[in-house]
């Protein structure tokens, strides 16, 4: 991406995804102040987290993770929270998240087909071709989605939000959304070397 295009895109993110996260802080969020940052991460590392587009995974997984107040809920294969976007047909094969929108909720992409982990349901699982070309992965007909905030394993930074139009949520094991507004961001954790 080009430089004047990054910046574009960071603007956008900024305005998209600083909203979001204006609201009172009484989650465990520990309430940073700059949209363009990540607590724990130096700017640079931020603006990472802000492209546009994520990176399709070569054989998506989804995998489950337990923690409080949400239970059981899916993740990718490395423990990063996945949500559904109420604006969203469940079952309809198509995502209303695109463009800006797809900056703070990047769809989760792969170029094969999705693979089932422990306790997930392989008969729920499926894809769908974006506008851009990009296979979507589905779960129970919800199109599943990263959020740009979200950077360690358990970070669900993004649950219960009313953004863009509606509200984003975790969803179960057995194709429940789980709607709690309660946010929550997990310990950092040092990448392995």
């Amino acid at each position: 991406m080009k430089p004047s295009a990054l910046a574009g895109s960071l603007v956008t993110a900024a305005v998209l995804i600083g909203p979001a996260l204006a609201g009172p802080e009484t989650t465990e969020t520990g309430g940073n102040e700059s949209p363009m940052t990540v607590e724990g991460m130096d700017p640079e590392e931020s603006e990472q987290q802000l492209e546009a587009r994520s990176t399709p995974e070569g054989r998506a997984r989804l995998e489950v993770a337990e923690t409080e107040p949400f239970g059981r809920y899916l993740t990718n294969q490395d423990g990063k929270s996945l949500y559904v976007f109420m604006q969203d047909e469940q079952g309809g094969g198509y995502s209303t998240c695109d463009e800006t929108c797809a900056i703070a909720w990047p769809p989760y992409t792969t170029t094969d087909s999705p693979n089932a982990g422990d306790d997930i349901d392989a008969e729920r699982l499926d894809t769908f071709e974006r506008e851009d070309g990009s296979a979507q992965v589905t779960y129970d007909g919800w199109p599943l989605y990263y959020f740009a905030r979200d950077v360690y394993p358990g970070d669900a930074l993004g649950q219960g939000l009313d953004h863009l139009g509606g509200h984003w949520y975790l969803i179960s094991p057995e194709g429940e959304v789980i709607e709690t507004d309660v946010q929550k961001q997990a310990e950092p954790v040092e990448p392995e070397p």
